[in-house]
Protein backbone atom coordinates (compact mmCIF):
# COMPACT_ATOMS: atom_id res chain seq x y z
CA UNK A 1 0.00 0.00 0.00
CA UNK A 2 1.56 3.37 -0.93
CA UNK A 3 2.52 5.73 1.84
CA UNK A 4 1.57 9.41 1.67
CA UNK A 5 4.18 11.99 2.60
CA UNK A 6 3.19 15.49 3.61
CA UNK A 7 -0.18 15.07 5.31
CA UNK A 8 -3.33 12.91 5.41
CA UNK A 9 -4.71 12.20 1.97
CA UNK A 10 -8.15 13.48 3.00
CA UNK A 11 -6.73 16.96 3.59
CA UNK A 12 -5.63 17.59 -0.01
CA UNK A 13 -7.44 17.90 -3.31
CA UNK A 14 -7.75 14.70 -5.41
CA UNK A 15 -5.23 15.69 -8.11
CA UNK A 16 -2.57 16.50 -5.52
CA UNK A 17 -3.40 13.34 -3.57
CA UNK A 18 -2.88 11.25 -6.70
CA UNK A 19 0.48 12.92 -7.31
CA UNK A 20 1.60 12.31 -3.73
CA UNK A 21 0.61 8.65 -4.00
CA UNK A 22 2.57 8.24 -7.23
CA UNK A 23 5.61 10.08 -5.89
CA UNK A 24 5.86 8.36 -2.51
CA UNK A 25 5.04 4.68 -2.79
CA UNK A 26 6.65 1.99 -0.66
CA UNK A 27 7.35 -1.54 -1.82
CA UNK A 28 7.97 -4.33 0.71
CA UNK A 29 10.42 -6.99 -0.46
CA UNK A 30 10.14 -10.68 0.56
CA UNK A 31 12.79 -10.19 3.26
CA UNK A 32 10.67 -7.44 4.84
CA UNK A 33 12.86 -4.54 3.72
CA UNK A 34 11.22 -1.43 2.29
CA UNK A 35 11.90 0.38 -0.98
CA UNK A 36 10.60 3.85 -1.78
CA UNK A 37 9.64 4.39 -5.38
CA UNK A 38 7.71 6.71 -7.68
CA UNK A 39 5.64 5.91 -10.74
CA UNK A 40 5.19 8.26 -13.70
CA UNK A 41 3.80 8.17 -17.20
CA UNK A 42 1.23 5.73 -18.56
CA UNK A 43 0.13 3.16 -15.96
CA UNK A 44 -0.59 0.71 -18.78
CA UNK A 45 2.55 1.45 -20.76
CA UNK A 46 5.73 -0.52 -21.31
CA UNK A 47 7.68 -0.59 -18.00
CA UNK A 48 10.97 1.24 -17.62
CA UNK A 49 13.06 0.99 -14.45
CA UNK A 50 14.56 4.46 -13.97
CA UNK A 51 17.67 4.81 -11.79
CA UNK A 52 18.47 8.22 -10.37
CA UNK A 53 21.78 10.05 -10.11
CA UNK A 54 23.90 10.80 -7.05
CA UNK A 55 22.91 12.52 -4.89
CA UNK A 56 19.33 12.40 -6.16
CA UNK A 57 16.14 10.41 -5.64
CA UNK A 58 13.09 8.91 -7.26
CA UNK A 59 11.36 12.29 -7.73
CA UNK A 60 13.88 13.44 -10.35
CA UNK A 61 11.83 11.47 -12.89
CA UNK A 62 8.78 13.69 -12.34
CA UNK A 63 10.29 15.70 -15.21
CA UNK A 64 9.60 12.75 -17.52
CA UNK A 65 5.93 12.26 -16.55
CA UNK A 66 4.34 14.03 -19.52
CA UNK A 67 6.78 12.60 -22.07
CA UNK A 68 6.28 9.08 -20.70
CA UNK A 69 2.52 9.45 -21.10
CA UNK A 70 2.98 10.62 -24.69
CA UNK A 71 5.24 7.68 -25.53
CA UNK A 72 3.20 5.17 -23.50
CA UNK A 73 5.90 4.26 -21.01
CA UNK A 74 5.41 3.39 -17.36
CA UNK A 75 8.38 4.76 -15.42
CA UNK A 76 9.17 3.06 -12.10
CA UNK A 77 11.84 4.91 -10.14
CA UNK A 78 13.16 3.39 -6.89
CA UNK A 79 15.25 5.19 -4.30
CA UNK A 80 18.56 3.40 -3.78
CA UNK A 81 19.43 2.38 -0.21
CA UNK A 82 20.14 5.42 1.95
CA UNK A 83 18.18 7.78 -0.30
CA UNK A 84 14.64 9.07 0.10
CA UNK A 85 12.28 6.42 1.47
CA UNK A 86 14.64 3.44 1.19
CA UNK A 87 16.56 2.59 4.38
CA UNK A 88 20.32 2.20 4.08
CA UNK A 89 21.68 -1.30 3.45
CA UNK A 90 25.18 -2.31 4.47
CA UNK A 91 27.76 -3.85 2.12
CA UNK A 92 27.64 -1.10 -0.51
CA UNK A 93 29.00 -2.98 -3.52
CA UNK A 94 27.77 -3.01 -7.09
CA UNK A 95 27.12 -6.76 -6.86
CA UNK A 96 24.93 -6.40 -3.75
CA UNK A 97 23.02 -3.45 -5.22
CA UNK A 98 22.44 -5.48 -8.40
CA UNK A 99 20.96 -8.34 -6.35
CA UNK A 100 18.81 -5.79 -4.55
CA UNK A 101 17.52 -4.38 -7.85
CA UNK A 102 16.77 -7.92 -9.03
CA UNK A 103 14.55 -8.31 -5.96
CA UNK A 104 12.91 -4.95 -6.67
CA UNK A 105 11.93 -5.80 -10.27
CA UNK A 106 10.66 -9.21 -9.12
CA UNK A 107 8.52 -7.57 -6.44
CA UNK A 108 7.17 -5.13 -9.05
CA UNK A 109 6.29 -8.15 -11.22
CA UNK A 110 8.26 -6.87 -14.21
CA UNK A 111 8.83 -9.57 -16.81
CA UNK A 112 10.48 -7.61 -19.64
CA UNK A 113 11.37 -4.00 -19.07
CA UNK A 114 13.66 -1.19 -20.13
CA UNK A 115 16.32 0.34 -17.89
CA UNK A 116 17.20 4.05 -17.86
CA UNK A 117 20.24 5.18 -15.89
CA UNK A 118 20.93 8.86 -15.29
CA UNK A 119 24.47 9.87 -14.28
CA UNK A 120 25.23 7.96 -11.05
CA UNK A 121 22.39 5.54 -11.73
CA UNK A 122 24.23 4.19 -14.77
CA UNK A 123 26.55 1.67 -13.05
CA UNK A 124 23.49 -0.03 -11.55
CA UNK A 125 21.65 0.07 -14.88
CA UNK A 126 24.56 -1.57 -16.71
CA UNK A 127 25.11 -4.20 -14.02
CA UNK A 128 21.41 -5.12 -13.98
CA UNK A 129 21.30 -5.41 -17.79
CA UNK A 130 24.27 -7.79 -17.67
CA UNK A 131 22.73 -9.83 -14.84
CA UNK A 132 19.26 -10.11 -16.45
CA UNK A 133 19.89 -10.26 -20.22
CA UNK A 134 16.66 -12.15 -20.97
CA UNK A 135 14.46 -9.63 -19.17
CA UNK A 136 16.05 -6.24 -19.94
CA UNK A 137 14.59 -5.16 -23.28
CA UNK A 138 16.48 -1.87 -23.65
CA UNK A 139 19.25 0.04 -21.89
CA UNK A 140 19.60 3.84 -22.00
CA UNK A 141 22.36 5.79 -20.24
CA UNK A 142 22.33 9.58 -19.89
CA UNK A 143 25.55 11.37 -18.91
CA UNK A 144 26.69 8.10 -17.33
CA UNK A 145 29.07 7.65 -14.45
CA UNK A 146 31.41 5.24 -16.21
CA UNK A 147 33.69 2.54 -14.77
CA UNK A 148 36.57 4.85 -13.87
CA UNK A 149 38.70 2.17 -12.18
CA UNK A 150 38.31 -0.19 -15.13
CA UNK A 151 38.99 2.63 -17.55
CA UNK A 152 42.19 3.77 -15.83
CA UNK A 153 43.49 0.20 -16.03
CA UNK A 154 42.89 0.15 -19.81
CA UNK A 155 45.25 1.09 -22.63
CA UNK A 156 42.90 3.93 -23.61
CA UNK A 157 43.58 5.77 -20.36
CA UNK A 158 47.26 6.12 -21.22
CA UNK A 159 46.29 8.17 -24.26
CA UNK A 160 43.40 10.06 -22.63
CA UNK A 161 43.74 10.03 -18.82
CA UNK A 162 41.15 11.28 -16.37
CA UNK A 163 41.47 14.88 -15.27
CA UNK A 164 43.29 15.41 -11.99
CA UNK A 165 40.06 16.41 -10.20
CA UNK A 166 38.12 13.40 -11.48
CA UNK A 167 40.97 11.10 -10.48
CA UNK A 168 41.12 12.51 -6.94
CA UNK A 169 37.35 12.68 -6.47
CA UNK A 170 36.36 9.25 -7.80
CA UNK A 171 39.44 7.10 -7.21
CA UNK A 172 40.97 8.46 -4.01
CA UNK A 173 38.44 10.31 -1.82
CA UNK A 174 35.99 7.34 -1.50
CA UNK A 175 38.72 5.20 0.08
CA UNK A 176 39.29 7.80 2.79
CA UNK A 177 36.08 7.08 4.66
CA UNK A 178 37.30 9.01 7.69
CA UNK A 179 36.88 12.08 5.47
CA UNK A 180 34.17 11.14 2.95
CA UNK A 181 31.58 9.98 5.50
CA UNK A 182 31.69 13.16 7.66
CA UNK A 183 31.69 15.28 4.49
CA UNK A 184 28.62 13.43 3.26
CA UNK A 185 26.74 14.02 6.51
CA UNK A 186 27.77 17.70 6.68
CA UNK A 187 26.69 18.22 3.06
CA UNK A 188 23.33 16.59 3.74
CA UNK A 189 22.75 18.73 6.86
CA UNK A 190 23.72 21.94 5.08
CA UNK A 191 21.49 21.24 2.08
CA UNK A 192 18.48 20.37 4.25
CA UNK A 193 18.90 23.67 6.10
CA UNK A 194 19.55 25.86 3.06
CA UNK A 195 18.29 24.25 -0.16
CA UNK A 196 17.53 27.55 -1.89
CA UNK A 197 21.05 28.82 -1.24
CA UNK A 198 22.63 25.68 -2.76
CA UNK A 199 20.40 25.56 -5.84
CA UNK A 200 21.05 29.28 -6.31
CA UNK A 201 24.79 28.68 -6.19
CA UNK A 202 24.81 25.76 -8.61
CA UNK A 203 24.52 27.83 -11.83
CA UNK A 204 27.36 30.07 -10.63
CA UNK A 205 29.64 27.12 -9.85
CA UNK A 206 28.81 25.10 -12.97
CA UNK A 207 30.33 25.19 -16.42
CA UNK A 208 28.97 27.63 -18.98
CA UNK A 209 27.23 24.77 -20.82
CA UNK A 210 25.27 23.82 -17.68
CA UNK A 211 24.72 27.14 -15.90
CA UNK A 212 21.85 28.42 -18.08
CA UNK A 213 19.98 25.12 -17.61
CA UNK A 214 20.39 25.08 -13.83
CA UNK A 215 19.27 28.72 -13.62
CA UNK A 216 15.82 27.88 -15.01
CA UNK A 217 13.22 28.09 -12.20
CA UNK A 218 11.59 24.75 -13.04
CA UNK A 219 14.98 23.00 -13.05
CA UNK A 220 16.02 24.66 -9.79
CA UNK A 221 12.76 23.52 -8.18
CA UNK A 222 13.26 19.93 -9.33
CA UNK A 223 16.88 19.94 -8.13
CA UNK A 224 15.71 21.14 -4.70
CA UNK A 225 13.00 18.50 -4.46
CA UNK A 226 15.10 15.56 -5.57
CA UNK A 227 18.11 16.54 -3.45
CA UNK A 228 16.06 17.16 -0.30
CA UNK A 229 14.67 13.65 -0.73
CA UNK A 230 18.18 12.34 -1.43
CA UNK A 231 19.34 13.71 1.94
CA UNK A 232 16.18 12.80 3.87
CA UNK A 233 18.17 10.21 5.88
CA UNK A 234 21.52 12.00 5.77
CA UNK A 235 24.50 11.37 3.52
CA UNK A 236 24.72 7.57 3.64
CA UNK A 237 23.29 7.02 0.16
CA UNK A 238 25.74 9.35 -1.55
CA UNK A 239 28.82 8.10 0.30
CA UNK A 240 27.89 4.50 -0.53
CA UNK A 241 27.55 5.46 -4.19
CA UNK A 242 30.97 7.10 -4.15
CA UNK A 243 32.58 3.97 -2.73
CA UNK A 244 30.94 1.87 -5.46
CA UNK A 245 31.92 4.30 -8.23
CA UNK A 246 35.61 4.16 -7.29
CA UNK A 247 35.95 0.36 -7.50
CA UNK A 248 36.22 -1.94 -10.53
CA UNK A 249 32.71 -2.90 -11.59
CA UNK A 250 33.26 -6.61 -12.13
CA UNK A 251 30.56 -6.59 -14.82
CA UNK A 252 30.64 -8.88 -17.83
CA UNK A 253 29.70 -6.30 -20.44
CA UNK A 254 29.49 -8.96 -23.16
CA UNK A 255 26.49 -10.47 -21.35
CA UNK A 256 24.34 -7.41 -22.12
CA UNK A 257 21.86 -8.42 -24.82
CA UNK A 258 19.69 -5.30 -24.81
CA UNK A 259 20.03 -2.64 -27.52
CA UNK A 260 21.71 0.30 -25.83
CA UNK A 261 22.06 4.06 -26.28
CA UNK A 262 24.59 6.22 -24.45
CA UNK A 263 24.33 10.02 -24.49
CA UNK A 264 27.38 11.91 -23.24
CA UNK A 265 28.18 15.61 -23.31
CA UNK A 266 31.68 16.38 -24.57
CA UNK A 267 32.01 19.27 -22.08
CA UNK A 268 30.73 17.35 -19.04
CA UNK A 269 32.72 18.33 -15.95
CA UNK A 270 30.68 16.25 -13.46
CA UNK A 271 31.50 12.76 -14.78
CA UNK A 272 34.49 11.80 -16.96
CA UNK A 273 33.46 11.67 -20.65
CA UNK A 274 36.39 9.32 -21.37
CA UNK A 275 34.90 6.62 -19.15
CA UNK A 276 31.50 6.96 -20.83
CA UNK A 277 33.02 6.55 -24.29
CA UNK A 278 34.99 3.52 -23.13
CA UNK A 279 31.87 2.00 -21.56
CA UNK A 280 29.94 2.35 -24.83
CA UNK A 281 32.65 0.41 -26.65
CA UNK A 282 32.37 -2.48 -24.18
CA UNK A 283 28.62 -3.00 -24.65
CA UNK A 284 27.96 -5.22 -27.69
CA UNK A 285 24.85 -3.57 -29.17
CA UNK A 286 25.39 0.10 -28.38
CA UNK A 287 25.02 3.45 -30.09
CA UNK A 288 27.01 6.34 -28.60
CA UNK A 289 25.85 9.93 -29.03
CA UNK A 290 28.67 12.34 -28.17
CA UNK A 291 27.06 15.76 -27.77
CA UNK A 292 29.39 18.64 -28.65
CA UNK A 293 29.35 21.82 -26.56
CA UNK A 294 27.12 20.04 -24.07
CA UNK A 295 27.53 19.55 -20.32
CA UNK A 296 26.08 17.22 -17.70
CA UNK A 297 22.55 18.55 -17.23
CA UNK A 298 21.44 18.77 -20.88
CA UNK A 299 18.77 16.13 -20.20
CA UNK A 300 16.52 18.76 -18.57
CA UNK A 301 16.10 20.39 -21.99
CA UNK A 302 15.74 17.13 -23.92
CA UNK A 303 13.51 14.91 -21.78
CA UNK A 304 11.01 14.20 -24.55
CA UNK A 305 13.79 13.31 -26.98
CA UNK A 306 15.35 10.82 -24.57
CA UNK A 307 12.04 9.26 -23.51
CA UNK A 308 11.05 8.91 -27.16
CA UNK A 309 14.35 7.20 -27.93
CA UNK A 310 13.83 4.78 -25.03
CA UNK A 311 10.36 3.92 -26.36
CA UNK A 312 11.78 3.32 -29.85
CA UNK A 313 14.58 1.20 -28.41
CA UNK A 314 12.11 -1.01 -26.56
CA UNK A 315 10.12 -1.64 -29.74
CA UNK A 316 13.25 -2.58 -31.67
CA UNK A 317 13.65 -6.27 -32.64
CA UNK A 318 16.14 -8.10 -30.46
CA UNK A 319 19.67 -8.36 -31.80
CA UNK A 320 19.09 -5.64 -34.40
CA UNK A 321 22.39 -4.23 -35.55
CA UNK A 322 23.36 -0.91 -33.94
CA UNK A 323 26.61 0.89 -34.63
CA UNK A 324 28.82 2.58 -32.04
CA UNK A 325 29.86 5.97 -33.34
Amino acid sequence: MPEVIGGRAAEVEPSLRDKMLRDSQVLVLPDGSRVGFAEYGDAGGAPVLALHGAPASRVMFAAADAAAKTHRLRILAPDRPGYGLTPFKSEPTLAHRTQWLHAVVDALHLDRFGVLGISGGSPYAVALAAAMPHRVAALALVSPMGPVADYTASADAKLDPLSYLHDRFFLHLPYRTWLSHPLGEISAWMFRHGPEMFTGLMPKLSSATDSHILAKPEVAQLMRSMTLEAFRQGGSGSTADMEIFGRPWGVQFADIAAPTIVWQGADDTVVPPQAARWLARQIPDCRLHMLEETGHFWIFEHVDEVVGAVAALMSQPRNAEVRVS
